[in-house]
């Protein structure tokens, strides 16, 4: 039997729009070193379920593996940080349909309406710090990674290497399976698919700050 939360991950989001008030709790709860702090060389973060795990893999791949990477924190407080302290910072992102759908296989104790109010939370507190992250649609760290590292290099003037295409197909194939069997496996049958019609206004939110932000990839060039 599964307890959902109300308001769980809106409340956590809306905290992690203020670092002072979201990092000690999260240091005092889980493990610190994946917070951005001045030290830190290089940020990857985003909605759960937006191609995280990947893409510090990848960027680990791709000349990362010595550095300082702060990720899977999930909070806006990441990304806030890292434009206070000039780090080099990727935003990840999501149709929001398919980041709730993939997300409630993994947060079985929360709700899809909790997460679409959180994905706009999430994506609404970031729109100000425009020019302190690269922006990589879960739809390009999927089929071009590539593309995402070169954006990085040219806004932050890094050297990363190329992501080897033929090994990217290979990982991105495996990554789409894994998430696909995770739906199946873990998922509650009451919201495995859920229906999104029930949350009409808090889809048509969350679909409007995930378009803003592709025309905006479309700068980076990786949209």
């Amino acid at each position: 039997m599964h307890i959902h939360i109300p308001f769980h991950w809106t409340l956590r989001t809306y905290a992690g729009s203020r670092p002072w008030l979201f990092n000690p709790v999260f240091r005092a709860l889980n493990a610190g070193e994946r917070l951005t702090a001045r030290n830190t060389e290089l940020v990857i973060e985003g909605f759960p379920r937006s191609g995280n795990s990947f893409s510090v893999f990848a960027f680990l791949n791709a000349g990362a593996g010595n550095m300082a990477v702060a990720h899977h924190v999930h909070s806006p407080s990441q990304i806030v940080s890292a434009a206070r302290y000039d780090i080099p910072a990727i935003l990840l992102i999501r149709s929001p349909k398919d980041a709730i759908t993939a997300g409630l296989a993994k947060i079985a104790t929360h709700t899809a309406s909790d997460l679409l109010r959180a994905y706009s939370v999430y994506y609404r507190a970031l729109r100000p710090l425009r020019d302190h992250y690269v922006i990589a649609p879960f739809e390009t760290v999927t089929t071009d990674f590539g593309r995402i590292v070169a954006a990085v290099n040219r806004r932050f003037g890094t050297g990363f290497e190329e992501f080897d295409q033929n090994r990217h197909r290979m990982l991105s194939k495996a990554f789409l399976a894994q998430e696909k069997l995770e739906a199946s496996a873990y998922a509650p049958l009451t919201e495995r698919h859920p229906r999104f019609e029930r949350y009409a206004f808090l889809v048509e939110r969350a679909e409007r700050h995930h378009a803003a932000y592709m025309t905006l990839a479309q700068d980076d060039r990786t949209a």
